[in-house]
């Protein structure tokens, strides 16, 4: 038995069952054996790779937005940059890199809480001045641009069976295994724009709210942009894709109890409830586009097939309007 299975097991021994979001929470954090805690391998031939790092267009568009945001704000001395996790840090390193090109003063800020990738993004900016914070609570307010990337999609969810939820409790020979509890009417509030079907299975977010409040609240004024997967409503509950999904090594995993971290644990971002709550904080101008149309906004676009190089062809799947990836923006 894995070390973070085994203190699993004694914590549900000792304190009975665990709601999937605090096994998640373990599964991807625990500070030893947490899948983003231990800094796993991201980018090609690692656990998974991003828009960001498939093609430079996704850091030229986010570099575009920050700028954009400096001047409207008339082009403040002490404006402030921050990417709320990380990841690889190829992100950064290419925002940052952009926004030196156009003389962009800015402080340069990550929000990071696992050190194993803290460590990996202190390797990749080498050069580039930036500071870490564990948690956007601890900025204070200021005027600036404040991006993520895949970011909200690992934030721990609450699993449903409806009308029950699931929670992690453990047999006797020390394996895994999913129990069941009424739901409360909290969580089964953020069951969003579809009618629940009786054990259907939706996975809700409650900690997608605390953290836009803590992204948000770090803002004085200026423009809050995040990329993720999703969509609104049915898009997400509908049951076209699992509600929790597992991968290792690119490909899908295997069941998100068999082998806490070592697999990475995500599920779709609800971006209607996201839009409830800036709403509640105060944010306006909130808009959501398909990264596709997004980047094409930005000026980016292939040539016909015949024509492509193999950077062309990496760009056209970036604008396939296929790909459930969105990206939502607000303003304060």
């Amino acid at each position: 038995m894995s070390g973070l299975r085994a203190r699993l097991v004694e914590r549900i021994r000792r304190e009975g069952p665990l709601t999937f979001a605090a096994y998640m929470e373990a599964a991807l954090f625990d500070p030893a054996d947490g899948f983003y805690a231990r800094g796993p391998r991201l980018g090609a031939g690692g656990h998974f790779t991003t828009s960001a790092e498939a093609h430079p267009a996704f850091a030229a568009a986010i570099a575009a937005e920050a700028i954009a945001t400096w001047e409207a704000l008339g082009r403040p001395p002490d404006f402030r940059v921050t990417e709320a996790g990380p990841g690889s840090g190829a992100l950064a390193v290419r925002v940052a890199t952009h926004l030196a090109d156009a003389g962009v003063p800015c402080a340069f800020v990550l929000v990071e809480r696992a050190a194993g990738l803290r460590e990996r993004q202190r390797e990749a900016l080498g050069d580039v001045a930036a500071t870490w914070v564990d948690d956007a609570t601890m900025l204070a307010p200021a005027s600036g641009f404040t991006y993520a990337n895949e970011l909200v999609d690992a934030l721990p969810v609450h699993l449903l069976a409806w009308p029950d939820e699931i929670l992690v409790g453990a047999d006797e020979d020390g394996r895994l295994v999913e129990l069941r509890q009424p739901a409360s009417p909290a969580l089964r509030d953020l069951v969003l724009g579809v009618e629940p079907r009786p054990r259907a299975r939706y996975a809700v977010r409650p900690a997608a709210a605390p953290l836009l409040a803590g992204l948000a609240g770090a803002l004085a004024e200026g423009r809050l942009l995040l990329v993720d997967y999703g969509g609104t409503g049915a898009e997400v509950h509908d049951g076209r894709r699992p509600p929790v999904r597992t991968y290792i090594g690119g490909q899908p995993g295997g069941d998100p109890l068999a082998a806490p971290g070592t697999q990475d644990l995500t599920a779709d971002v609800d971006f209607g409830a996201l839009g409830m709550d800036a709403e509640r904080l105060g944010l306006h101008g909130i808009a959501l586009r398909t990264q596709a149309d997004w980047l094409a906004g930005h000026g980016w676009a292939v040539p016909p097939p015949a024509d492509r190089t193999e950077d062309d062809w990496i760009l056209a799947g970036l604008l396939d309007e296929r790909l459930p990836f969105m990206v939502w923006s607000a303003e304060r």
